[in-house]
């Protein structure tokens, strides 16, 4: 008799094991991305709705840092002399990984505005802008002077340090005055404009008379380094700093 052949037939809808192993998989894998991104997005929610005052619980806040408010996302913090710096967080770029933020820099004589993006890999500062006075400062402690009369106008496109690089565009125009040093002697200041540009991995800035005459310049290089050179004509503005030659200056960071 001739042999029967058996042929089996598969049942639409059926498993097989091998079948049930990978679509058990598949499910493991889509519980796990959500869980994820659940914990993320609950992360982040907490962490910009949290008050900004805890940041006082954190770190050790510099001296001219007054008050907190707000939270973390949208918030304020107000500094001595009257000025305050107002921060609103975009919280998707935190799904991102970075920080993305609108602050303002304000006061009495002070309005400037910025965006701050910052990542584990870059922090920048763009399209800063606005006016500051005088009375900043303030804000920084040491100076060889008292008081000064001049306002900037400020117009930054880009300032930014990043892994082996830095990166600057801009400029900065002081107007004429005079400021007081702690003897109480009078010290002229003329126009200055501070220009800003970037060389290969560096960022440099460049203090000129509003007849180009070189007073200073600034660098903050790719491998960390800050550097500044006075010229005479620079040094000269500045109460007690030698000014027979041009002084060179070295910080690493």
């Amino acid at each position: 008799e001739p042999m029967t052949q058996q042929v089996v037939q598969e049942i639409p809808g059926a498993t097989t094991p091998r079948g049930r192993v990978r679509k058990l998989l598949k499910t493991l894998a889509i519980a796990i991305v959500l869980t994820c991104l659940t914990a993320l997005v609950f992360g982040a929610t907490l962490a910009v709705t949290m008050p900004a005052s805890v940041v006082q619980t954190l770190v050790a806040l510099p001296p001219q840092v007054e008050t907190l408010s707000g939270t973390l996302r949208v918030g304020r913090a107000g500094l001595s002399g009257g000025y305050s710096l107002d921060w609103q967080v975009a919280p998707g770029a935190l799904l991102r990984g970075r920080i993305g933020a609108q602050i303002q820099l304000a006061g009495p004589d002070t309005r400037l505005t910025a965006e701050l993006r910052a990542s584990p890999f870059q922090t920048s500062l763009r399209q800063v802008s606005g006016r500051a006075g005088p009375g900043l400062l303030a804000l920084a402690p040491g100076l060889p002077v008292q008081s000064c009369t001049p306002r900037a106008v400020v117009a930054i496109d880009r300032l930014s340090l990043g892994r082996g690089a830095a990166a600057a565009e801009g400029s900065v125009d002081v107007s004429e005055g005079i400021c007081i040093d702690p003897s109480g002697r009078e010290i002229p200041v003329p126009a200055l404009a501070l220009q800003l540009a970037t060389r290969d991995q560096d960022a440099s800035a460049a203090l000129l008379t509003s007849d180009g005459a070189r007073l200073a310049e600034f660098g903050v290089t790719g491998d960390r380094r800050l550097l500044i050179r006075v010229e005479p004509a620079g040094a000269a503005l500045v109460p007690g700093m030698p000014s027979s030659a041009a002084t060179v200056i070295e910080y690493p960071f």
